[in-house]
Parts: C-alpha cells; sequence; structure tokens
C-alpha cells in the first residue's frame, strides 16, 4: 500500500476537469497526495491583481485598464506559481489534445521553472503534440500519453 506522502503540482491549461480526474484516481490508488496548481477560477485568475492594488477602469482609463490588468495579475499568479512549484515534490505537465486552440506557453515555462529547482517532471501529452513538445519531453524525467499513466508513475514513486 502506498505510503508517501507527495506535492505534486499540476501544471497545464485551467479549463475543464483533468485536475479533478488526476485527484480522484490518485484517491482510487490511496495516493496521499497534496495538489497544487495556477488557480483554477478564470476570473479570479485575471482580477487578483487589480483586486488587491483597488485599481479600476477609472483610475488608468479604458484604453490601459486590461494591460494593468494583466500586469498586476500576472504578477501574483507568477509569484503563486513560483511559489508551489518550488515547493512541490513532482510537477506534471499536461498538454491536452482536446483543446489544442489554449495556447499552453504557461505549461511550458512551468517546466522550465520545476527545471531550475531541480524538480521531476512528467509531461502527458498525445500523439498530436509529440513533434511540437520533442523539446520539452527531452527535459521531461518522464514521457507519458495519459492522465492515467501519469497517475501511475506517481503510484509506482509512492509504493515502499
Amino acid at each position: 500500500m502506498p505510503k508517501t506522502q507527495l506535492l505534486v503540482y499540476l501544471a497545464g491549461h485551467i479549463h475543464g476537469e483533468w485536475r479533478n480526474d488526476v485527484r480522484k484516481m490518485c484517491a482510487q490508488k490511496g495516493l496521499d497526495i497534496i495538489f497544487k496548481g495556477p488557480c483554477e477560477n478564470h476570473g479570479q485568475s485575471d482580477d487578483i491583481g487589480i483586486h488587491i492594488r483597488n485599481v479600476s477602469r477609472g483610475d488608468v482609463g479604458d484604453t490601459y485598464f486590461a494591460n494593468v490588468q494583466d500586469d498586476l495579475g500576472g504578477r501574483v499568479n507568477n509569484l503563486r506559481t513560483r511559489l508551489w512549484i518550488a515547493k512541490c515534490d513532482i510537477l506534471i505537465a499536461f498538454f491536452d489534445e482536446d483543446h489544442k486552440n489554449y495556447r499552453q506557453w504557461n505549461t511550458s515555462s512551468d517546466i522550465a521553472e520545476a527545471k531550475g529547482y531541480n524538480k521531476p517532471v512528467i509531461v502527458v501529452h498525445g500523439p498530436g503534440f509529440r513533434h511540437s513538445l520533442k523539446e520539452l519531453d527531452g527535459r521531461a524525467d518522464v514521457v507519458v500519453s495519459t492522465l492515467e499513466q501519469a497517475v501511475d508513475v506517481l503510484a509506482y514513486t509512492c509504493e515502499d
């Protein structure tokens, strides 16, 4: 029975249920895992900086508001990401073939951040990403095709 607790950072787009699927699969295997990742509430993620700084459209004008919103939110989100990646035991980076329209630059950036901290990385993607992610795959510790396979890797690493 697995006994080792891990802190796993789930890097990837914030749309859909894939993170909940990973959580459920790990729970079914009895894995003792704490999951962290980006804020999964898109609106909150976008607005966190302006809320914290109490900035409104009237403060900067309509023309500049989106830029200020992105800059302030991006800084707070980057802090969150760096903090949890630095603390994690392993990062799972998911490139979702069902959501190819979402640019996943953040996921690539998260892999680089993890490698900078010498954290192990599991990259998950199907054959449609094989060529475009070949350099990232070369930086990963393990590359698998499905989230189920990534969970199997976690289960294996937690075994006594």
